[in-house]
C-alpha cells in the first residue's frame, strides 16, 4: 500500500527504507482490550485478531523509526492516526521499546484497536477521533525482543523540509511518500473531515477501512469526466497521420471539450444531463476532434450503478489506478500569492484556494517509453476514503496547467516556473474522476503540473492512492 505524497506522496529510495544492519527486529503482541499477535494485510495495514494473517515482523532503528519485513515505512496516517506500513514511505520517528518490551510512541504505551468488520480484525491507532472509528478498545503492544530500542523522539533521516500550514489543515504525523530523489516532508497537513459541496447528494462521513489493496482489482470512481485531450485523430498520441496528429515522441497536450459518462454493465455509454457547452464524446473513434480551451463541469446526474467500463476518447488511458500502469507525484509544492517570496517546501497535500496553488512533479520512468500518458484528477466522495481526507467548498472551478520546468522545495509564488500550456478549467465535484490531458509519455523526464483556483474553490486534499484514490496522477497504457 502506498500513500502519495505522497502523497503522499519525497524521500530518496536509499533513505526511505531502514537498513536491517542498523535495526533490531521483533514481532508484536497485543494485550488489554483484545489479545493476539499483529499481522498485516498485503497493503501494509496492521491488524489484531484476524487469524487469517501470519504474525508480522517489524524492525526499529535508533531514531525510533519502524519498518516492516518488506522494508515499508511504518507511519501514523492522517487524519486517523492509523498505524500502518506503506511501500515507499518515510517511517514516522518517535517510537521506542521500553525495558519491559512495550511499544511506545513519544513515551506513551497506549494504543487503540478499532473494529474493521473484516475477519474479526482490528486496526491499530494512536489517538483516533472517536467520530472516525467504531468498536474501539485500549491496548498495549509488546515486542518479543529489542527492549530499550529506539529513541522515542527524533526525526526521519530522509526529510529535509517541513511544510508550512495551508488551508484548513492541522499538523499530523508523517504519512508515507513515494520513493524519489526529492526530499520528503516530516509532517503533513491532514485535511479536515468536513466538506461543503456545491451540489447536494454527496455524503460527508468516513467509512471503515476496507481490505481491498490497490494491487488487486482496480479501483474505479463512479463517473469519468474527460475535460482535455490531445488534438489528434482517433489514434493514440505519438502516432503519425491524421489532422492534428503528432509524430512519435513529441506530441503536445491540447485541451478539448469532450466528456464521457459512465457505462453501465453490458451497455453503451449512457447519456447524462450536461451543463451548457458540454459536448458528449463519441462512443468510438473516427475523424479528428476539435481542440480548444473549454471549461467543463461534472454531470448533474449519473448512473446509480458503478460502471464496469468507460469509453475514453482519443486513446486516453483509464482513470483506474492499476499496479504498474500509473505514476504518482514525487513532489508537491504549494505556493501562496499572499506570501510571494516564502518557500513552503514540500507537502503531502494538494491545496487550491484564493491565494494558494499547488505544483506536482511527476518523474516519468524510461520504461514508459512509447506509452500513452493521461493526466487524471481523482475526486471520490468523502465517505469512500480509507486513509485520506479532504476539505472542499466553493464552486469547484480549478485551472490545470503544464509548467515549463520542475519545481523544488525552494519554489515560491514569485519564482514559480512559467506556464508552458494551459490545459483548461474543470469544475470538480466529489464522486468523479477527470481526464485532464492525454499525451505521449515523456520517458526519462520530469513533468510538472499546476492546480489553481479559477473561481471560488477552496480545496485541501491528502494525496493518497489507497482506496479510494484521491489526487492528481498520470495513468499509462
Amino acid at each position: 500500500m502506498k500513500n502519495f505524497i505522497t502523497i503522499a506522496a519525497f524521500a530518496a529510495g536509499t533513505n526511505a527504507l531502514i537498513s536491517r544492519g542498523d535495526s533490531c527486529c521483533f514481532h508484536l503482541t497485543s494485550s488489554g482490550g483484545v489479545s493476539g499477535k499483529l499481522g498485516q494485510l498485503s497493503d501494509g495495514q496492521n491488524r489484531i485478531g484476524d487469524n487469517s494473517l501470519s504474525p508480522a515482523q517489524y524492525c526499529i532503528d535508533s531514531k525510533g523509526a519502524i519498518t516492516d519485513y518488506k522494508g515499508r515505512g511504518c507511519i501514523r496516517t492522517p487524519p486517523t492516526t492509523q498505524f500502518q506500513c506503506d511501500e515507499g514511505a518515510s517511517p514516522t520517528p518517535g517510537f521506542s521499546l521500553s525495558p519491559q518490551g512495550k511499544l511506545e510512541y513519544h513515551g506513551s504505551k497506549d494504543f487503540v484497536a478499532c473494529a474493521t468488520g473484516q475477519n474479526g480484525g482490528l486496526n491499530v491507532y494512536t489517538t483516533p477521533n472517536k467520530s472516525d472509528v467504531t468498536g474501539c478498545v485500549d491496548v498495549e503492544l509488546t515486542a518479543d525482543s529489542c527492549s530499550s530500542s529506539g529513541s522515542g523522539s527524533g526525526s526521519s533521516s530522509s526529510a529535509s523540509a517541513v511544510p508550512s500550514s495551508f488551508g484548513s489543515s492541522s499538523a499530523q504525523s508523517s504519512p508515507s511518500s513515494p520513493v524519489s530523489s526529492t526530499p520528503v516532508p516530516q509532517s503533513t497537513h491532514a485535511s479536515s473531515a468536513s466538506v461543503s459541496e456545491p451540489t447536494p447528494g454527496y455524503g460527508t462521513g468516513s467509512s471503515a477501512p476496507s481490505e481491498s489493496p490497490l494491487s488487486g482489482s482496480p479501483i474505479t470512481v463512479v463517473n469519468t469526466i474527460t475535460v482535455t485531450d490531445c488534438s489528434c485523430s482517433a489514434t493514440a498520441p505519438g502516432s503519425g497521420g491524421g489532422s492534428g496528429g503528432g509524430s512519435g515522441g513529441g506530441s503536445s497536450e491540447q485541451p478539448s471539450p469532450y466528456a464521457t459518462t459512465p457505462t453501465p454493465s453490458g451497455g453503451s455509454a449512457i447519456s447524462s444531463s450536461q451543463p451548457t457547452g458540454f459536448t458528449p464524446a463519441p462512443s468510438s473513434g473516427g475523424g479528428s476532434q476539435p481542440s480548444g480551451s473549454g471549461s467543463a463541469s461534472a454531470p448533474t446526474s449519473s448512473a446509480s450503478a458503478t460502471p464496469s467500463a468507460t469509453e475514453f476518447p482519443n486513446g486516453s488511458c483509464p482513470t483506474a489506478l492499476t499496479t504498474g500502469s500509473y505514476e504518482y507525484p514525487h513532489l508537491i509544492v504549494p505556493v501562496d500569492s499572499s506570501s510571494p517570496d516564502t518557500a513552503a517546501g514540500t507537502s503531502y497535500n494538494g491545496t487550491v484556494s484564493s491565494t494558494i496553488s499547488s505544483a506536482f512533479n511527476f518523474d516519468i520512468p524510461s520504461s514508459d517509453s512509447g506509452k500513452t500518458c493521461t493526466l487524471v484528477f481523482l475526486f471520490p466522495k468523502l465517505q469512500d476514503l480509507e486513509t485520506s481526507s479532504y476539505s472542499f467548498s466553493g464552486d469547484g472551478k480549478i485551472d490545470f496547467a503544464k509548467l515549463s520546468s520542475a519545481v523544488d522545495e525552494s519554489t515560491t509564488f514569485n519564482n514559480m516556473p512559467t506556464v508552458s500550456q494551459d490545459l483548461g478549467n474543470i469544475t470538480v465535484l466529489p464522486g468523479n474522476s477527470y481526464i485532464v490531458s492525454t499525451f505521449a509519455c515523456p520517458a526519462g523526464e520530469t513533468v510538472t503540473y499546476e492546480m489553481k483556483n479559477s473561481g471560488s474553490t477552496d480545496l485541501n486534499f491528502f494525496e493518497d492512492y489507497n482506496p479510494s484514490p484521491l489526487g492528481l496522477y498520470i495513468t499509462t497504457c
